[in-house]
Order: C-alpha cells, then sequence, then structure tokens
C-alpha cells in the first residue's frame, strides 16, 4: 500500500529534474550570449537577441536574467570558468615546472581568440561607454585579473622563479598585448604583428628565467625573419 512515504522519493526526483532543466537552461542562454558577443559585438547584445539564439521564451530568459547587467555579469563568470577550464586541460599536457610556466605565456595569445576571451573583451570595451555595466563587472573582471596572476605565480615557483615584481609584469604585460592583438586584427590584420609581439615576449620571459636560474635554463626563441637572413648575409 502506497503511503505518504512513498510520494517523498517521486517528489525530490521531480525537483531534480525541474532543477537540471533550470540549469541547462541557464547554461543553454549563457552559451548563446557567448556566440553573440563574439560575433556581433557588446552593443549588438540585448536579452531578446540572446533569448532567440538561445531558443528560449521570453519569459524564461527574464526568469533567469531579469536584467542586462545580471546576463553580462553572469556570461562573464561563465566564460571565466570555460577558460579556466580550457588552461587547467592545456596545462596537463606539460610536464611540471619550466614546461608549464612558458605554456602558460604563450597560451595567454590562445585564450584571447576564444569565443569566451572574445565575449569577455566585448564586455571590457563596452563597460568603457556604459557605466551600469562597468560597476557591475568590475568585481568580477578585477577577481579574474587577481585568480590569474595567482596561477601564473604558482606555475612560477613550480617552475622554481620567485614570482617578483618583474613576473607580475610579465603577466599583466603578456595579458594586456594579448586582448590588444585579439581586437588589433580586425582593423590591422597583418600576421607578422602577431609574431612580433608574441616573440618579444617570449624573449622577456627568457630574461627573466636567465636572470633567477641561470642562461642555461633559458631558451632563447630563434630570431625574427628579417634578423636571420640579416645574420646570414652577414656570415
Amino acid at each position: 500500500m502506497k503511503g505518504p512515504t512513498a510520494a517523498k522519493p517521486a517528489a525530490r526526483s521531480e525537483r531534480r529534474k525541474n532543477a537540471d532543466r533550470s540549469a541547462a537552461t541557464r547554461r543553454q542562454i549563457l552559451e548563446a550570449t557567448v556566440r553573440c558577443l563574439d560575433a556581433w559585438g557588446y552593443g549588438a547584445v540585448t536579452n531578446i537577441k540572446v533569448a532567440d539564439e538561445a531558443g528560449v521564451s521570453r519569459g524564461a530568459m527574464m526568469h533567469h536574467f531579469p536584467t542586462r547587467q545580471a546576463l553580462i555579469v553572469a556570461t562573464v563568470e561563465y566564460a571565466h570558468e570555460k577558460l579556466s577550464e580550457f588552461r587547467r586541460n592545456e596545462l596537463e599536457k606539460y610536464a611540471p615546472g619550466l614546461p608549464r610556466f612558458r605554456a602558460i605565456v604563450d597560451m595567454s595569445v590562445v585564450t584571447q581568440t576564444l569565443p569566451e576571451g572574445m565575449a569577455c573583451n566585448e564586455v571590457r570595451i563596452g563597460s568603457r561607454s556604459d557605466p551600469e555595466i562597468r560597476a557591475a563587472v568590475t568585481p568580477t573582471m578585477s577577481f579574474i585579473s587577481d585568480e590569474y596572476g595567482r596561477l601564473v605565480a604558482s606555475l612560477a615557483r613550480e617552475a622554481g622563479l620567485h614570482p617578483n615584481r618583474e613576473v607580475k609584469a610579465l603577466t599583466a604585460t603578456m595579458a594586456m598585448a594579448a586582448r590588444a592583438l585579439a581586437i588589433n586584427t580586425f582593423t590591422y590584420p597583418r600576421g607578422n604583428i602577431d609574431e612580433s609581439v608574441i616573440w618579444m615576449i617570449r624573449n622577456i620571459r627568457e630574461d627573466i628565467i636567465a636572470r633567477q636560474l641561470g642562461e642555461k635554463a633559458a631558451e632563447r626563441p630563434e630570431p625574427l625573419p628579417e634578423e636571420r637572413k640579416k645574420k646570414e648575409t652577414e656570415a
């Protein structure tokens, strides 16, 4: 005979299903927001446009994100989680120590060109002329930057480096350069600019390694093509 206790597992199961559906809808909306920011830019993204892209009703959109600010902040947090997951998976491919420290420097350019990286860049650009969004995302963006700095510092320590001011400066330089490169390619699409900037950052990285661990630990990048030709001519 079924009694009140028999109904409880069914009720819990239904609640779990509802929670799973709600989480799936939320994720669907956030993924659509990333796509919209990446494809059309910050200024063109509205809650209605995202709802259409996500294939959800306006009511579902309002339930999860009643304001544009709430949607943008949640999207930045979601994008950060995806980028962090990407970094973790990529770093696992390298041996601990200097290989991982070198990899995180090179990876900065890659992550900024991923849809999630471009979405965050769009929000940064848009917040310049949108004080409400700027106020809403600043705490999250600050946390992301601080967490990234802690990650690089941790990898530096694993490599036997002291995460002093020059390591912190390298972290800031590579992050800012990667963001600028991701945006600059739209109006100045010359591959040699990317190559030159990345080459310079790698040289700075190896200078720091050489100063702290000795020249033998450094792996200097090959000279840029123009320099190689010049050296061959001189030889």
